[in-house]
């Protein structure tokens, strides 16, 4: 990890290097030399890393050498932000500058220079230690697995005749895959992948397909190949050749003395001939098939490959028509049976601790081979009450390891990332947009990655990182976007205790619970401390505990995340002058000290008045939603963000005058702005009125993904649209004058949120154009008119849509061909509306349909044997839910009532 952590900081003293040419003047020649001494010793580190099991002596030079590239980057960035806010403006500048301002910026470069001397003499020991205890320099592009990989791979061979005594919950899976193989005129698939997270049993399925007597009768011959982490082609080629031709000895030595492109060939050509199936377990990267797949042909053959592996994104590029099968983890009745078919019933007992599996075949085998040694009851209560350390601890092949596998096989960068989950408590669902730009505000994210298309964000490349995590099964999807977005995301248990694990031995990041009784139950870090996540629910004010924050060891913060509601950190953050991350429950006046902040988002938290935030010229993310706002904010709040590129407001924030925003062109996302109360500020066009017509005419919002408005005045909605070419998630709360032409539109545009935007002509005849349009809300009073009409070939791409509470509308029509690919359609609350259109019935894709709180006049229209039944018939899932008695009662008054005025006006 250390390597890695090396790597951000020479990309970032790069940048830097770039950046602010100015501000390095003095110092550029020394930035520059420990740029070149932190490149060198990365290449020793690859090999340190690998290495750290060997000894504590290698363990510890990795330790500090993350302390130092920590430091390196603490101090550039120090004078960067120094020495930069002062310089800049040209000569004149220069000249009007006080003497006591030019005596400030030489002794900030004599201190810089100093320090970085002594960072570059720290470099240099390291670097000789390493060499002295036999540490070699490793290219970047790449290096052999460790002894201690090998060691594990050899542990983790597998073979198709060692069966599990015990197996329980692959009924599915294995009929299913055994289908995919063996019925060739219902499926066609070349090539079949079994995925999923280490010990969810792919190798276990794998040989019960192997073994299974349909496949055994299906096929002429069947070869078994254990690829894991060291791939090595020509003895796979062998293996499976010898085992598809039975050869004898003189043609074994004849296998063995062909040269590669033979043997490829001849391991080709049989499969060509006889319907063979090989199976290729454990397989890791897509290198490894690339290296493999010269002797595998993958047309005009009855030939099949089974694969397994961790990698989900395997399956496309080893045959894009390939059918992927992702194994599912066990439900409590089958986590139980396994757990009793290991080890003797002691019902009660056995069902709370088999929960702490969480469905993983592997945890339960685990735990099930303990409690088999286990005789009494009072030793199963031993074992449940150390649960979790005993599924950790056994002998073997511990859990740790073979998730380890997973970790190790991580490119550095990923790594990172990957443990900075460890922050979350358990069974915490992630918000993946929060947790991106988290990686981008620490730095784990940086432009060396950032290829592919000159549009591409630091935040876009962070999406990339947390799918290849998915698709490696170290993170679980929670919810998904509409556009096919992670919109959530978590660790399972034994993965997260594994990330925590690691984290801990990595010093990369301690975490503090304060439902602990005493302090002395904390455990104490090692070093200095750069991140702190801080959970429980219990007060630390209580008798005996203290926060151990005080100390110099975590004066170096660089993320301090807190989900403890009870937690006051006033008093604390003074301290963290490096901080970059600060998620808490609180927004002092000390905020304002931390001028290395990138992300701030105060929780659950009421102040009278924001305190001064005009140091933090470095903020990139300021989420305000889950606060309280105060009426007496000033307008300039925001002003000095430069670099400002996610901005959220609490609903109908109010400011005493206009509210000036940031340069604008590095905003991606702005939630609940009072369009009608803003300035924008850009370095070319200065500050324009951002109210009437919103935005400068000659000015874009080039990054702006993401816009969330709410108002009570209305606005012209359409200046501020145009200057968004990139918008993809849109959401309008308030009146507007009318929608822009569908041409005025972002062609991205995916999700368009309406609501009480009082349209008074039908929206469709616009929408409906929109290309890429997703998700459509439309709720209270969006529309007022009362027919609504969707066109044939209208909606191209519309999954899903709501009309909630659109009380004028009374017909609305949908032709055939509209909305072709509608997977779910939501009616609520539209009172007057009569039925369903009649054009339902040709939507074909619909899978869901929901009618809540509607007449119970419409609901029977719907009912089988009902006058609209024939319009939804074909939908899957009808969901209704009626108007409440007390509902019913109030609306039936309301419209007696309005009657009673008609006829009175009348």
């Amino acid at each position: 990890m250390a390597e890695a952590i090396v790597s951000i900081v020479v990309e970032r003293l790069g940048n830097l290097l770039i950046q602010e040419a100015i501000s390095f003047a003095g110092v550029s020649k020394q930035v520059k030399q420990l740029q070149v001494e932190l490149k060198q010793i990365q290449s020793l580190l690859k090999d340190a890393d690998a290495r750290q099991n060997e000894g504590e002596s290698v363990r510890q030079w990795v330790a500090n050498m993350r302390d130092v590239a920590y430091d390196a980057e603490d101090i550039i960035e120090r004078y960067a932000l120094k020495v930069g806010s002062r310089k800049g403006g040209g000569i004149q500048n220069v000249l009007k500058r006080p003497f006591v301002c030019i005596l400030r910026e030489a002794k900030a470069i004599y201190q810089t220079r100093s320090e970085i001397g002594e960072i570059t003499k720290r470099i240099s020991t390291l670097s000789l230690h390493l060499q002295n205890y036999g540490i070699k320099f490793v290219s970047m592009e790449g290096g052999g697995p460790s002894s201690s990989s090998e060691k594990i791979g050899k542990q983790r061979q597998t073979y198709a005749h060692v069966e599990h005594n015990v197996v329980v919950g692959l009924e599915d899976s294995l009929k299913e895959v055994v289908a995919c193989l063996t019925e060739e005129v219902k499926y066609k698939y070349r090539v079949v992948s079994i995925c999923g997270m280490g010990g969810l049993g792919k190798t276990t399925l794998a040989r019960k397909v192997y073994n299974h007597q349909q496949v055994t009768s299906h096929f002429d011959c069947r070869a078994w190949a254990c690829i894991s982490q060291r791939c090595q082609p020509r003895d796979v080629w062998e293996g499976v050749l010898i085992s598809l031709i039975s050869p004898s000895k003189d043609q074994r030595d004849e296998i063995r003395s062909l040269r590669d492109e033979e043997l490829a060939e001849k391991l080709f050509e049989i499969q060509q001939q006889k319907k063979c199936l090989v199976i290729l377990d454990d397989i890791w990267n897509v290198e490894d098939w690339y290296n493999l797949r010269a002797a595998f042909p993958m047309n005009d053959t009855n030939s099949r490959i089974l694969l397994t592996s961790r990698n989900e994104a395997l399956t496309p590029k080893v045959d894009p028509s390939g059918h992927l099968h992702k194994l599912p983890f066990l439900n409590d009745e089958n986590s139980w049976e396994l757990l009793q078919g290991l080890a003797i019933s002691r019902r009660s007992e056995g069902r709370k601790m088999v929960r702490y599996c969480k469905g993983l075949p592997l945890a339960i085998t685990v735990l099930g081979g303990l409690l088999a040694t286990k005789q009494t009851l009072e030793e199963w209560n031993q074992v449940h009450r150390n649960v979790k350390s005993y599924i950790h601890q056994q002998d073997g092949l511990p859990i740790s390891i073979v998730l380890g596998l997973s970790y190790d096989d991580l490119p550095s960068h990923l790594k990172l990332c990957f443990l900075y989950l460890g922050h979350f408590p358990e069974d915490f669902e992630i918000r993946t947009r929060m947790l991106i730009q988290m990686w981008v505000a620490e730095g784990l994210i940086y432009q060396m990655q950032h290829i592919g298309s000159n549009e591409e964000t630091l935040e876009d490349v962070g999406e990339r990182y947390l799918q290849e995590l998915v698709q490696r099964c170290m993170v679980q999807v929670g919810q998904k976007s509409s556009f096919v977005r992670i919109k959530t995301c978590r660790l399972h248990d034994l993965m997260r205790d594994f990330c925590v694990e690691k984290a801990k031995s990595e010093n990369f990041l301690h975490i503090i619970n304060i439902d602990h009784e005493s302090n002395e139950e904390i455990e104490a870090p090692i070093g200095e401390v750069r991140r702190v996540a801080i959970s429980g629910r219990s007060s630390p004010l209580r008798h005996g505990f203290t926060l151990p924050l005080t100390s110099q060891k975590y004066f170096h913060l660089r993320s301090f995340l807190t989900f403890s509601m009870s937690l006051k950190e006033k008093s604390l953050l003074r301290n963290f002058k490096y901080l970059r991350v600060y998620m808490g429950m609180d927004f002092t006046p000390n905020i304002n000290r931390l001028i290395h902040l990138r992300f701030l988002s105060p929780r659950y938290t009421s102040v009278r008045s924001i305190p001064s935030l005009r140091n933090l010229k470095c903020l990139q993310t300021l989420d305000l939603r889950q606060m309280y706002w105060p009426d007496n904010v000033p307008n300039d709040v925001f002003i000095n963000m430069e670099h400002l590129r996610h901005l959220y407001l609490p609903l109908l924030a109010k400011f005493r005058e206009k509210l000036q925003l940031p340069n604008a062109s590095k905003l991606q996302t702005l939630v609940n702005i009072p369009v009608s109360i803003c300035d924008v500020k850009d370095p070319t066009a200065g500050f324009d009125e951002f109210g009437k017509d919103l935005m400068p005419s000659n000015f874009t919002f080039n990054c702006l993904c993401v816009l969330k408005i709410s108002q009570k005045k209305t606005v012209a909605i359409t200046p501020m649209v145009m200057r968004c070419p990139h918008i993809y998630q849109l959401r309008h709360l308030g009146k507007i004058e009318k929608l822009p032409e569908h041409d005025q539109i972002s062609q991205h545009l995916a999700q368009l949120k309406l609501a009480n935007t009082r349209l008074e002509k039908d929206p469709m005849l616009i929408l409906e154009k929109l290309p890429n349009l997703k998700i459509l809300h439309l709720r209270s009073f969006a529309y007022t008119g009362k027919k609504m009409i969707c066109s044939v070939r209208g909606f191209p791409q519309l999954q899903s849509l709501i009309l909630y509470s659109l009380k004028d509308l009374e017909e609305w029509e949908v032709e055939e061909g509209s909305m072709p690919k509608l997977y779910h359609l939501k009616i609520e609350y539209c009172l007057n509306l009569r039925m369903v259109p009649d054009g339902l019935q040709f939507v074909s894709n619909l899978q869901k349909l929901e009618i809540v709180r509607m007449y119970p006049s419409f609901e029977e229209r719907l009912g089988e044997g009902g006058q609209d039944f024939y319009k939804i018939r074909h939908v899957p899932s009808l969901k209704v839910i009626p108007l409440s008695h007390l509902e019913l009662s109030y609306v039936m008054l309301l419209t007696s009532s309005a009657m009673v005025s008609y006829t009175v006006g009348a």
